[in-house]
């Protein structure tokens, strides 16, 4: 167990909680609010826009998903 594992636990929890990362930086002194954000804090927001581009790009002119498998298989 080491000091760093302390810090990550205390960022996961005030993530947690929800405050921001202005009061994270704070709480475990660091001079730049990106420093939590970039190493401690997890993405929340899932976002489907490029997965759902990605699904229309893959349908076939008929509206079918292609199967990308061999021709006549």
């Amino acid at each position: 167990m080491t000091s760093h594992v302390y810090r990550k636990t205390v960022a996961t929890l005030v993530d947690a909680a929800g405050l921001t990362a202005r009061q994270a930086a704070d709480q475990l002194g660091h001079t730049k609010m990106s420093m939590p954000q970039d190493n401690y804090f997890g993405r929340k927001i899932v976002r489907a826009g490029a997965a759902q581009m990605l699904e229309r790009f893959a349908e076939t002119p008929t509206g079918e998903r292609k199967s990308g498998g061999k021709p006549g298989a």
